[in-house]
């Protein structure tokens, strides 16, 4: 039998400071995620604030030295944690390391022991982040499953059926992100005569434009249930049938819709809220719409994010390079 794996436990690094922190506490790391001007996006606090709450249960109050956070990221490598999970548990230490740094100067400490602690915290942020891919979770959806969820919703004559069908219709048809779909207000839409235009707030506290052309009709019979009134586009319903339009639904509420109406239309397979935007790019990529353009629509930062959704296999990149002609046949 194999015997159990022993976690490293770095050794002193030569030459770098060691400086005993106070003990961190989970409520001081949440306090200064909120502090932090530089963290907009609701998003990321939270996944720091997990990130980090396994991290300081591993550290132990042991100095947060560069060779700490470097074995960090082997031991979560051992414990078979992907390439993306470990480099976003290392952007949140990171991003610690730089705010314990500001705080010194809101301390009145020794000049010596505030530049052990500016020096320690700088060599932290120098770790880099580890390479390698793993196949992405998730799955494209089948044009027959958005059909089964329209159709049950369609059956519901409830203000739900007809709120969770412009849902499913919105998100189909725009691959809006679960947040950007909650944060929807009135304000944002400018219906025209053929299609909608919805200003979408992403993340990072980017703006974009979503182009609403299939779903504006099951938006049009959801607003004729919810009525006119300011407030979010997504509102509440209580059991009794009530809507409530001042509060908007979460990213769980809509995790229930989602769970309540797969059931409901026998899916095989529940689908999660990303699929409907993973598919959504695949659609257009499979349309020949360029990467650039479906990139802007998704509102990603990086080309090689968009690419990740790219569902075409090999023969769609043979076929693309089988018509390249050379000017001049070799005989001549």
């Amino acid at each position: 039998m194999n015997a159990p794996k022993r976690e490293i436990i770095p050794r002193p690094e030569a030459g770098v400071p060691r400086v005993e922190p106070a003990p961190t506490t989970l409520g001081q790391i949440e306090r200064e995620l909120y502090r932090d001007p530089r963290l907009q996006s609701a998003h990321t606090r939270r996944a720091y604030l997990t990130d980090l709450r396994a991290f300081e249960q591993w550290r132990a109050n042991r100095p947060m030295t560069k060779g700490l956070v470097e074995t960090y990221a082997v031991v979560l490598r051992e414990r078979d944690r992907s390439p993306n999970t470990i480099n976003r548990a290392l952007a949140a230490v990171r991003w610690w390391s730089r705010r314990l740094a500001d705080l010194v100067f809101e301390e009145p400490l020794p000049k010596p022991q505030r530049d052990e602690i500016m020096l320690q915290a700088a060599r932290v942020v120098a770790v880099h982040d580890v390479k390698g891919e793993r196949a992405l979770r998730g799955r494209h959806l089948a044009a027959e499953e958005i059909q089964c969820l329209l159709r049950v919703c369609r059956q519901d004559v409830s203000p739900a059926g007809h709120r969770d069908a412009a849902l499913f219709a919105l998100a189909w048809s725009t691959g809006m992100r679960r947040s950007e779909i909650t944060a929807v207000r009135l304000v944002d839409i400018k219906e025209n005569t053929d299609h909608w235009v919805i200003t979408v707030h992403g993340k990072g506290n980017k703006v974009r434009q979503a182009y609403v052309y299939a779903a504006s009709a099951w938006l049009q019979q959801w607003l004729a249930q919810r009525g006119r009134d300011p407030g979010p586009l997504f509102c509440r319903i209580r059991k009794g049938g009530k809507l409530v339009r001042g509060q908007p639904l979460s990213a769980e509420g809509l995790a229930l819709i989602l769970g309540k109406r797969s059931l409901e239309a026998a899916l095989t397979e529940a689908p999660h809220w990303h699929d409907f935007r993973r598919t959504f790019a695949g659609n257009l990529l499979d349309d020949g719409v360029d990467l650039a353009t479906v990139q802007r629509l998704l509102g990603h930062t990086s080309p090689t994010t968009t690419s990740n959704y790219d569902r075409r296999g090999e023969g769609t990149r043979q076929r693309a390079v089988q018509y390249i002609t050379i000017p001049l046949w070799p005989e001549e």
